[in-house]
């Protein structure tokens, strides 16, 4: 090079060089690889073609011969298209383009495979997992996974010059849960609003600053076509709202599960300080109600159950009077089709394993005997918790039935007169043994596993419940209310109820986390096994010619 008297190709060599080492070429193979990469370079440029921006050039042929000796060494027909190992600091603004313009590329096609193979293609080139840990995670041999990749790498790779600008939402979206204060709308709103993770991606990439229906459709990697009618249905049920301009954002509050629970940590000391003064307190006032009327006929877990809702209860009061004046957000707004609901939406990845204070409930639900009785037939408070799967679970029973359904279903083993509403509800009593919500005494006979009260003997409890919430609020609303204020979300004003989600999830871990510190010390007078113990509670109306 040096004979034809151009200087340009000692800086492009230096170039050259500088550049395979970022790239971790190995040290055997730099020579070589740079030598056939700045002949190429001659050989393009003696074509007579346009070289606009050199080092852009220089960069992708070395890459191509890299990737060449790659193909060789290990017998295959392409190579990893993942480029964070070769992500190279440099002031050439040429290079970082190229590089940019690369990664996008490479994730919009990812974007675009059917899930078999993006499950493989992400965890293997973005998560750098080896093929054995994919195999094991998804229960498929490793051959399956090599092929998968293979099939992917070639998908991408004829797919690279038609793409459009995805974002990571396109092949890694986000799993979304909905939640709400308040009452849900005549279809199920919000809750019907979000049949499938599209919508819940939409709210999330719409929460920070309003963004065009196009700038949705590039990030999810989706057709614009297909874009605009969620976003109408979002925007008519209320979950969004849209500018004058026409760009969309989010009306619900939306949060990282990651970010949810506030400081874990300082909310575990709380509870530990706490244990024994907050257990002596509640179990104090209910004490004498553990020696009377049904409580006594219950099996020890049945008691343990009710107790731990109680004190659950009480704890979750003191929570949200610490967290809102009076103890009460302010009434949510009236929704299409009679609904009146504050939302929050909480994001996720799809490998979270979740966390031991995920926690939701209690979900109230009642029943009557017939549509002209005005009064209960039967009440249930069903708490998703750590010590018991509870609602979440009955969406992966065999037959899906609605709440009230379930709740007619448990009061059918207590001395009420309820009937399930279809019989196949019986089929599943096997899945409610593994729940822990019903069991087979020594008989064989089903019983129902969790706690149920008499409508007549609820009043006793409920006053004392309220006695306890008093004094617990009393005793810890100093340190829980400066705990919550220690924790700030950034809300955007255009969420509707903005104020009310400042702190929230401040102390979100904290009832669980008194519960548990309760249990480990031992404190509890009935033995609790995590985990098989939910925290389900039902009142009932007792049958007719049932003694008082």
């Amino acid at each position: 090079m040096k004979n034809s008297g151009d200087e340009r190709y000692i800086g492009y060599l230096s170039y050259l060089y500088y550049t395979a080492a970022k790239m971790r070429i190995d040290a055997n193979n730099i020579d070589d690889v740079v030598s056939e990469a700045i002949l190429s370079f001659v050989v393009y440029e003696k074509s007579g073609k346009q070289i606009e921006d050199p080092t852009a050039l220089l960069y992708t042929l070395l890459r191509n011969k890299h990737n060449d000796l790659l193909r060789k060494k290990y017998g295959r027909k392409e190579v990893p298209f993942d480029l964070s190992a070769h992500d190279i600091p440099d002031d050439d603004d040429g290079n970082d383009s190229l590089q940019s313009e690369e990664y996008e590329n490479i994730r919009m096609q990812i974007g675009r495979l059917i899930g078999i193979y993006r499950e493989v293609i992400v965890r293997h080139y973005v998560h750098g997992h080896s093929v054995e840990k994919i195999a094991a995670e998804l229960g498929i041999p490793k051959g399956t996974v090599l092929s998968r990749l293979h099939a992917g790498r070639e998908q991408i790779k004829d797919g690279i010059e038609k793409m459009e600008k995805y974002s990571k939402y396109s092949y890694e979206p986000k799993k979304t849960s909905i939640g709400i204060f308040g009452g849900e709308g005549m279809h199920g709103e919000p809750f019907s609003l979000l049949s499938s993770d599209i919508e819940g991606n939409m709210l999330v990439l719409a929460y920070d600053a309003p963004v065009s229906v196009k700038a949705l459709a590039d990030a999810l990697g989706m057709p614009a076509a297909f874009i605009e009618p969620l976003a109408e249905k979002l925007v008519d049920g209320e979950l969004m709202g849209k500018t004058q301009s026409g760009l969309l954002y989010t009306r619900c509050y939306v949060v990282d599960r990651r970010d949810s629970f506030g400081d874990i940590a300082a909310q575990e000391a709380l509870a530990d300080k706490y244990a024994e003064r907050v257990w002596n307190t509640v179990y104090g006032i209910i004490k004498p109600l553990t020696g009377t009327g049904t409580f006594l006929s219950m099996s020890e877990k049945q008691k343990a159950t009710m107790l731990l809702y109680v004190t659950k209860s009480v704890l979750h009061t003191a929570v949200r009077k610490c967290l809102y004046e009076n103890g009460k957000q302010k009434e949510p707004p009236e929704r299409p089709d009679a609904g009146k609901w504050l939302a929050t939406v909480t994001a996720y990845d799809k490998d979270d394993c979740g966390s031991i204070y995920d926690a939701s409930g209690p979900v109230q639900v009642t029943c009557r005997k017939s549509p002209e009785d005005d009064k209960f037939l039967c009440q249930m408070f069903d708490c998703q918790s750590v010590f018991g799967d509870a609602h979440w679970a009955y969406g992966n029973l065999k037959y899906k039935f609605s709440l009230s359904s379930i709740l007619r279903f448990y009061a059918s083993f207590l001395p009420c007169d309820s009937q399930p509403d279809n019989k196949l509800l019986y089929e599943l009593i096997p899945e409610f043994e593994k729940l822990h919500i019903l069991r087979r005494d020594e008989d064989g006979e089903v019983r129902l596993d969790v706690p149920a009260l008499p409508f007549d003997e609820t009043p006793a409890w409920n006053e004392a419940t309220m006695k306890a919430n008093t004094e617990i609020y009393e005793l810890m609303s100093d340190d829980l209310r400066k705990l919550a204020k220690s924790h700030k979300n950034k809300v955007p004003p255009y969420v509707d109820g903005a104020e009310y989600y400042i702190h929230d999830g401040a102390l979100a871990a904290y009832p669980i986390a008194q519960l548990l510190s309760i249990v480990n010390k031992d404190l509890m007078p009935y033995k609790v096994e995590v985990g098989k113990t939910p925290l389900i509670y039902i009142a009932y109306r007792k049958s007719d010619g049932q003694k008082p």
